[in-house]
């Protein structure tokens, strides 16, 4: 028997799930060290998939509304005969979201049945003909991602309890109480401590709302282990030279990325020359590709074994580049000291992360540094947004291409996007003084590993403090205003003025603070950017993107909703709701101050005569009554990750009587 934390819900060996069984079984044999931390967290990673599937099986309405029986602290759902099953809710939020807690047990039977992980939730919705329209091969995939994200969520927390005891201890022993004094006292005292890094990887628990928050197919548990941010991975990028005629380059000016990387590596060229010369090869004929390293053992053999074998692609074994995780996983930060200004190394792996398969697309690597000089324009022209958004440029790209002109699209797609690489700026280029910490926004709802606080905690404590607010409800206001002022008039004049909305969603944004309160944001990574030609034409902009790219819309109401979604509901609406469940603070109170930012944006655009028109309009989409929920679970069960499903939901922007607050 296995007793998990506090002994809730027992589980026996013999019902473990076989992804749970395989880690277990991976974690005896190789990290004895934490068998007792994942048999203590097996509940709560149940619990967390639990959360975020049962959660959007409401929200998106998978389940009809009439089957849906809201009643006090508690879900029901009707099912066949006189069956039901209930839930515990703890806490209800905008936008839909509710926090429930305990177990899912099934009534109407002889005696109650516990469904004890989410997988089985999912059997009985199909079991009672729940899930009408879900294709068998959709339902078992998605539900192959669930026992998979429940037995990495599982193995993220056992691996976070073990970090944070030894990371508590040294913090206690220096009587250090916050993560903020913490990477302080670290960046004083070692010129390679990277406070972006360092927030990067305690974000554990992955996206807060999709039930796929922690699948990883492809990675074995020894993978995530090795490679994964909330593990503290230090991955060491590979490189490996591409014949020139076998490869396209992109670049922002005369370097790409070969130059780049011979210019911030030292020693880097020298090693390069004697490899290709070795093999009687010319060395100004070939350019370099970053390659993750679980790519170079898992996919460049298998993809591109006749390329080698003609010396078209040679990997260069003796350099590799020390780098750590970040939240995105195929995203890496350079090891370097404080003021290097690596760049960051976007590279591509064959794996599912969450619910997609994390390549580098032609159409990211081509269009990246073409919307980095359009956007470096609009910054220049917009003052530089008065110094409190930044937009990280996409600097140079490189991804091979296939000679066989008999390749079918889809498999030559494949071959270009498995080997492939983009150099981003560093975000803590951007850091203007000691004072100031960046952290990925995602890590504003992780636990602080000192504190046991959430970090916008931390933060809104130390903005209290600084500005000697005794009310913790008025700090929090102060911050989501402060915090709406840094970022929402330049996404707004983006999407009005120049019909470019940035996915500005909390793995996408570097959030920096000063004293707890924001003072900058910077976005990163365009792969969900959507552009409006028309609009950026009137600016005086012209750009040819790569052919077939989704970044191109002509319908406007895509502009929009990656704002309302990615911004409003995936940014604001969590860190919120965060802040609504540490400090118990009335949301609505919080909503304010960015319903006022945005109507101030939105007077000052509307004077423009030019864009008069278009404003409003947007103006009117941001506070329609119902907006649109991006339907996570829908996409999965669908099958389709590669056009959005929304279900409308109450605009908490909105009051009760239908007016803006």
């Amino acid at each position: 028997m296995i007793y998990t934390e506090n002994n809730i819900s027992p589980v026996r060996e013999e019902d473990l799930y076989e992804e749970e069984w395989k880690t277990l079984e991976y974690i005896r044999n190789h990290k004895p060290e934490l068998e007792q931390e994942y048999i203590m967290n097996i509940h709560k990673g149940r619990q967390g998939i639990l959360q975020r599937l049962f959660q959007a099986m409401i929200r998106e309405r998978v389940i009809e509304d009439e089957r849906v029986i809201w009643q006090k602290g508690k879900i029901s759902i009707q099912l066949s005969g006189r069956k039901t099953l209930e839930i515990s809710v703890k806490r209800l939020h905008s936008l839909g979201r509710f926090d429930i807690t305990g177990d899912a047990i099934v009534y109407g039977y002889e005696s109650p049945i516990l469904l004890a992980h989410p997988a089985q939730l999912l059997e009985l919705f199909r079991q009672e003909g729940l899930l009408e329209g879900v294709m068998e091969k959709q339902y078992q995939r998605f539900k192959l991602e669930i026992q998979n994200g429940v037995a990495n969520l599982t193995l993220a927390l056992a691996g976070a309890s073990h970090r944070k005891r030894e990371l508590a201890a040294l913090a206690e022993y220096k009587q250090i109480h916050t993560s903020l004094d913490w990477v302080f006292q670290q960046a004083k005292t070692k010129k390679d401590f990277s406070p972006l890094a360092f927030y990067e990887q305690w974000v554990v628990e992955g996206h807060p709302l999709h039930p796929g928050a922690k699948t990883k197919f492809g990675l074995d548990p020894a993978d995530v282990i090795r490679y994964s941010p909330e593990w503290g991975a230090l991955p060491e990028v590979a490189l490996i030279a591409v014949a020139k005629g076998f490869c396209q380059t992109t670049s922002i000016d005369e370097q790409n990325v070969t130059t780049r990387l011979y210019e911030e590596y030292e020693g880097l060229q020298p090693v390069v020359e004697k490899t290709l010369r070795a093999q009687g090869l010319d060395d100004a004929q070939f350019e370099l590709v970053p390659v993750h390293p679980w790519q170079f053992d898992h996919t460049l053999f298998n993809f591109y074994k006749e390329e080698i074998e003609k010396k078209q692609i040679v990997p260069i074994p003796d350099f590799r580049i020390p780098a750590q995780a970040l939240v995105s996983f195929r995203s890496l930060a350079p090891l370097q000291d404080r003021g290097e200004k690596k760049h960051h190394i976007k590279t591509a792996v064959n794996v599912q992360t969450t619910s997609a398969v994390r390549t580098v697309s032609p159409q990211s690597v081509e269009n990246g540094p073409i919307i980095s000089k359009i956007l470096a324009s609009i910054q220049e022209r917009e003052n530089q947004f008065s110094g409190t958004l930044v937009v990280l440029q996409e600097r140079a790209g490189i991804y091979f291409q296939p000679a066989n002109l008999e390749l079918s699209e889809e498999n030559r797609w494949i071959l270009q996007a498995n080997l492939a690489s983009i150099l981003r700026e560093n975000p803590e280029n951007y850091v203007k003084n000691e004072d100031e910490i960046p952290m990925p926004a995602a890590a504003l709802l992780a636990e602080s590993p000192i504190s046991g606080k959430p970090i916008a905690v931390e933060l809104i404590d130390k903005l209290a403090d600084h500005y000697q607010l005794v009310d913790v409800e008025d700090a929090a206001v102060f911050f989501i205003e402060r915090y709406a002022n840094i970022s929402l008039p330049g996404l707004i004049i983006l999407m009005v003025r120049y019909g470019i909305s940035l996915e500005a969603h909390m793995q996408n944004s570097v959030s920096v603070f000063r004293n707890g309160e924001p003072v900058r944001i910077l976005i990163r990574d365009f792969g969900g950017v959507r552009i409006l030609p028309e609009r950026l034409k009137k600016n005086g902009f012209q750009a040819e993107f790569h052919p077939g790219s989704s970044t191109v819309t002509h319908n406007v109401d895509e502009l929009r909703k990656i704002i309302t979604y990615s911004v409003m509901q995936n940014h604001f609406a969590e860190l919120i709701t965060c802040l609504v469940r540490a400090l118990d603070v009335n949301e609505e109170k919080l909503w304010r101050p960015i319903v006022s930012v945005c109507k101030d944006v939105f007077e000052t655009l509307k004077k423009d005569p030019e864009i008069k028109e278009q404003a409003a309009a947007d103006e009117q989409a941001l506070f329609e009554p119902m907006i649109d929920l991006k339907a996570l679970a829908t996409m999965r069960l669908c099958g389709d990750v590669t056009a959005y499903s929304y279900m409308k939901v109450p605009n908490p922007m909105i009051n009760r009587e239908g007016e803006t607050m």
